[in-house]
């Protein structure tokens, strides 16, 4: 590997680890909540754990952030954190969120950026906005090589392999490894109160 891969790679690894000292810090800073970063990539965990317990709420977030237009979430990073809610049953309201940072710079070519407004997107993983093959795939763990991609425009596709696109092929907007894909927002603490943002959802 080429230094300037090594050092590509080792910038993203610490934007996203900053991304999640970040978040963990927010979460502190609200009355009730306790947030945590769980580890390293290379262990099968949510990245950040996040409870209210006066109010039974639990959070388990991928986080990502990025520079260019475009962010990837593994659906085996999603299943984890699916996995890890459901060890958790006393909490009545156990919620996987996708937390994804799209930075004010964005990547032109080597070491070169230009302006563009910061985005930050909170996305709700509901079992009942995706089809029953995608959810079932998506709980299994999925593919190796299957994810969800968000744009910059806050856009989401889910994108399969082969084996996924024929596990999910009774969903009628499936078009062979990629659909679109429509989640609710999800309204972190630090964001009640401001305008433009729903409520967290109903029980």
């Amino acid at each position: 590997m080429k230094m300037d891969s090594v050092r590509t790679n080792r910038t993203r690894r610490q934007r996203g680890y900053t991304f999640e000292y970040e978040l963990v810090k927010r979460m502190n800073s609200c009355s009730g909540w306790r947030a945590i970063r769980l580890g390293s990539p290379s262990v099968a965990l949510p990245d950040v754990v996040a409870v209210n317990n006066s109010k039974g709420i639990m959070l388990a977030i991928e986080a990502k952030s990025t520079s260019t237009d475009t962010i990837k979430v593994p659906m085996e990073q999603v299943a984890r954190c699916i996995n890890w809610l459901d060890l958790f049953s006393r909490y009545r309201r156990r919620y996987t969120i996708l937390a994804l940072k799209f930075m004010s710079k964005r990547w032109r070519k080597a070491y070169t950026y230009e302006h563009r407004a910061l985005q930050e997107y909170y996305w709700l993983w509901d079992d009942g906005r995706v089809g029953a093959g995608i959810q079932a795939h998506v709980k299994s763990r999925g593919s190796s090589r299957a994810y969800i991609a968000c744009r910059y425009d806050g856009s989401l596709y889910i994108h399969l392999d082969g084996d996924g696109a024929n596990t999910c092929a009774g969903d009628s907007s499936m078009d062979d490894r990629r659909m679109m894909l429509t989640l609710d927002r999800f309204t972190m603490p630090w964001q009640e109160g401001v305008k433009g943002h729903p409520s967290e959802p109903s029980e």
